[in-house]
């Protein structure tokens, strides 16, 4: 199971850069990823926790604002891998949008309004329908 945020502030969302090496290689993807069995042993919300954690290794950011449920998926990665996928939604009020990248796992960020990476030429169709759930969560876009 994997986890990730679509992490919105003025109006642009936080998008990461795929390591080589990994599935999904050099497209661009919410943070996140894999829930880890350490993430349930003393909290009752797994995801949200795993979320958060996660968030923080790649990013650097640690989210204080609420996350909210946005969607999930189910796939089948380029390793025949089965992976259940959980999306959430963070709108940052309080956090700090203070980038400090993992440079093993995040190559690159970037922070864009869903316009531009509804065309972007890195952007999977996976996120682009992820991106659909965002629309009525978000306003000035």
């Amino acid at each position: 199971m994997i986890v990730e945020c679509a992490i919105e502030f003025e109006g642009k969302f936080l998008f990461i850069k795929r390591p080589k090496g990994v599935h999904a290689e050099g497209l661009l993807a919410f943070p996140g990823g894999k829930v880890e069995y350490a993430d349930g042993s003393e909290n009752r919300d797994i995801l949200v926790h795993a979320t958060k954690r996660e968030v923080l290794e790649e990013v650097g950011l640690n989210l204080i604002d609420p996350l909210h449920f946005l969607t999930s998926s189910y796939f089948v990665d380029s390793d025949n891998t089965k992976v259940l996928d959980v999306i959430f939604h963070c709108k940052i009020k309080n956090s700090s949008v203070e980038i400090r990248p993992s440079l093993r796992e995040v190559p690159e960020h970037y922070w864009l309004p869903i316009s531009e990476v509804l065309n972007h030429e890195n952007a999977p169709v996976w996120l682009k329908h992820y991106i659909s759930y965002l629309l009525p969560c978000t306003k000035n876009l």
